[in-house]
């Protein structure tokens, strides 16, 4: 059975499935994924750590922006010190509570918001060798010039993106840009010798959502799949 850890305000379940050399840690929210993680542990042989209750508007924004709309609550850019608790304070009690202490390659799964922080911070630090973002919310205001302008750090690990086809038909303004910057992003880090991968999917921002994380973890663990 999963095993529920709390962490300050975080909401953590870890599979019963412990591989001491495999973690994926995902952003997303618990309930939806809590009859998925233990056979999906067993499938890849990997350690899944479900992490939520965060303030994801404003943990997953990089930096202040402008609220989506007219109206709505700006963005506060709170992803710096988000990262920072989970480098010095909820991985390092979760691996101890799991008793996994040798050294472990950690992946990092986001959707939406957290796909976004997913590769914001992967840009800045190797805390996770590779990542996934499902419906990355890549419009973020000033994202695609940071991307365009920043030194791109070298790495071994792989990037998979996944977008539904009907994201960028969104009637939300903001939105129509995910496709074409989500593009662009992929051709900035495979010029930059980073293994990308894409997929797109039927549906819009909130479809299918199992499926997707599957295919993110296909991606990700595709030779460690249990007979």
């Amino acid at each position: 059975m999963a095993q529920k850890i709390k962490i300050r305000n975080l909401n953590c379940l870890c599979s019963s499935v412990i591989n001491k050399k495999r973690i994926a840690y995902i952003l997303y929210p618990i309930d939806i994924l809590s009859e998925w993680i233990e056979p999906t542990a067993e499938k890849y042989g990997v350690t899944i750590v479900v992490i939520t209750g965060m303030d994801w508007q404003n943990v997953f924004s990089p930096w202040p922006a402008p609220g989506i709309t007219k109206g709505d609550p700006d963005f506060k850019g709170e992803s710096p010190e988000f990262l920072k608790l989970l480098q010095s304070k909820v991985m390092p009690e979760i691996e101890q509570t799991l008793q996994i202490n040798s050294p472990v390659e950690r992946n990092l799964v986001g959707v939406s918001m957290s796909g976004l922080f997913a590769l914001w911070q992967w840009m800045e630090c190797d805390t996770f060798w590779s990542i996934a973002s499902l419906s990355g919310s890549f419009w973020y205001e000033g994202f695609i010039e940071w991307m365009q302008k920043i030194q791109i750090p070298h790495k071994t690990g792989k990037a998979f993106f996944l977008l539904g086809d009907k994201e960028s038909h969104s009637n939300v303004k903001a939105f129509n840009s995910v496709g074409s910057n989500t593009a662009e992003i992929i051709k900035i880090l495979k010029t930059s010798g980073i293994n990308a991968e894409f997929e797109s999917v039927p549906g819009n921002h909130f479809a299918n959502g199992i499926a997707r994380l599957e295919k993110a973890f296909n991606a990700l663990y595709f030779d460690t799949q249990q007979e």
